[in-house]
């Protein structure tokens, strides 16, 4: 069971909804899989389409802007030094975060309507709020911990793949920062490669580095978030799974005993 913040800090305290919650929540929690999902599809549209746009719509300013700073010493040194690293930070490690931040949350709320429309979960708790420590997350500070929604009451495997990203979007980590960065620069060299001021021979290098970057990111990514994230269930005992999980667990436990039993 991948949990997100401190489970002894948490809303889950196995009392059962109240009449109007069981009413109102498949459509309170399909509002909010559609807001997270707005978020998503909004934050997808300015990374991708802001390529386009900055290549196409403004080609002949964008490349007299840039040329003009990189002519100039000083402003080549603070435009390369400062304001691109930002740059590449931003769109690379940034867009990462508001990404993976937001669709596991909209998947979760989906999810949850589904169950709330489903008998087998009627009268129960469905997800349930942890906090997590200051400055552990992304977000803005807080007072008394960020507090990490929309985890599941009852986890499966499925919920618990979901909660893998939940986990890597909302904690802070630098191996997955420096990983981004190459993708960020990709962003950079993609507009290059997609503007028509710029000169042909550039088209090519500029696209052979936005290959590259990004495969770059793909390799660095994947193995910080296996470092960082550990398999679903790996590591968490038998205690620390919810009541309907731990038979689960058991079942399967028994299960293989039999197996190994009727081969040995």
């Amino acid at each position: 069971m991948t949990v997100a913040g401190d489970r002894t800090r948490s809303t889950n305290d196995g009392r059962r909804p109240g009449s109007a919650s069981l009413a109102l929540r498949p459509l309170g929690y399909l509002l909010i899989g559609l807001v997270w999902s707005a978020i998503w599809l909004l934050a997808v549209t300015l990374l991708v389409g802001s390529v386009p746009y900055l290549a196409f719509v403004d080609s002949d300013g964008l490349v007299e802007g840039v040329g003009d700073r990189l002519s100039n010493p000083v402003e080549a040194v603070v435009f390369v030094g400062i304001l691109l690293p930002i740059l590449v930070a931003a769109v690379g490690a940034g867009g990462w975060y508001v990404l993976t931040a937001s669709w596991p949350l909209a998947v979760l709320s989906f999810t949850y309507v589904l169950r709330a429309l489903t008998p087998s979960y009627a009268g129960e708790k469905l997800s349930y709020t942890a906090r997590a420590a200051w400055g552990s997350t992304i977000g803005p500070p807080t007072v008394s911990g960020v507090a990490l929604s929309l985890q599941p009451v009852r986890p499966t495997p499925f919920t618990d793949r979901v909660m893998r990203f939940y986990v890597a979007g909302w904690s802070l980590n630098g191996r997955m920062i420096l990983a981004m960065l190459p993708a960020g620069a990709a962003w950079v060299t993609a507009v290059g490669a997609l503007a028509p001021s710029v000169p042909e021979v550039l088209h090519v290098v500029f696209g052979a580095l936005t290959v590259l970057l990004l495969g770059a990111s793909w390799t660095l990514g994947v193995r910080a978030f296996r470092a960082r994230v550990p398999a679903a269930g790996a590591g968490a005992g038998i205690s620390a799974m919810s009541a309907g999980r731990r038979a689960e667990r058991l079942e399967e436990l028994k299960k293989q005993r039999e197996r190994r039993l009727r081969n040995g």
